[in-house]
């Protein structure tokens, strides 16, 4: 999972960072460095901190991770808020982008969570199979 938040961490960075330095020619705006157009980066950073601060410290793992998803999930959930105020417009940088962050967030969460499910039945078969390999000997 560590790997997903960075690579999805640096998504949407380059997004928020394109966005804001090259949304002309890009997107075809006509705004250039709007503070908002790096608001993918805002979210896009932490995550791959959080990615990153996992694999500096994989005690870390769990906690991290957990993190990483709020942080996916305010990405869907705010992309989603440009676009409802410019009314879908897909001519708008805004709706644009918030779109586009929406998408790559909407899919690190579906991982993350798809990842924990993972993980959780993976600790339920190895404790399972430790019970049963406890009672084999068990006379009673």
């Amino acid at each position: 999972m560590p790997a997903f938040a960075i690579l999805f961490g640096g998504l949407l960075t380059a997004l928020g960072a394109v966005a804001y330095f090259f949304s002309p020619e890009v997107f075809g705006g006509d705004t250039r460095h709007a503070m908002t157009a790096a608001i993918p980066a805002f979210v896009g950073i932490p995550i791959l901190l959080t990615g990153l601060a996992t694999l500096a410290n994989p005690a870390l793992r769990k906690h991290a991770m957990h993190a990483a998803a709020i942080l996916g999930l305010v990405g869907a959930v705010g992309g989603f808020v440009p676009a409802l105020r410019g009314g879908f417009d897909f001519g708008k940088v805004s709706v644009q982008v918030g779109l586009l962050m929406a998408a790559l967030s909407a899919v690190f969460l579906v991982l993350c969570v798809k990842s924990f499910v993972d993980a959780r039945r993976s600790r339920q078969a190895t404790a399972a199979a430790g019970t049963a390999a406890w009672n084999v000997g068990d006379p009673k």
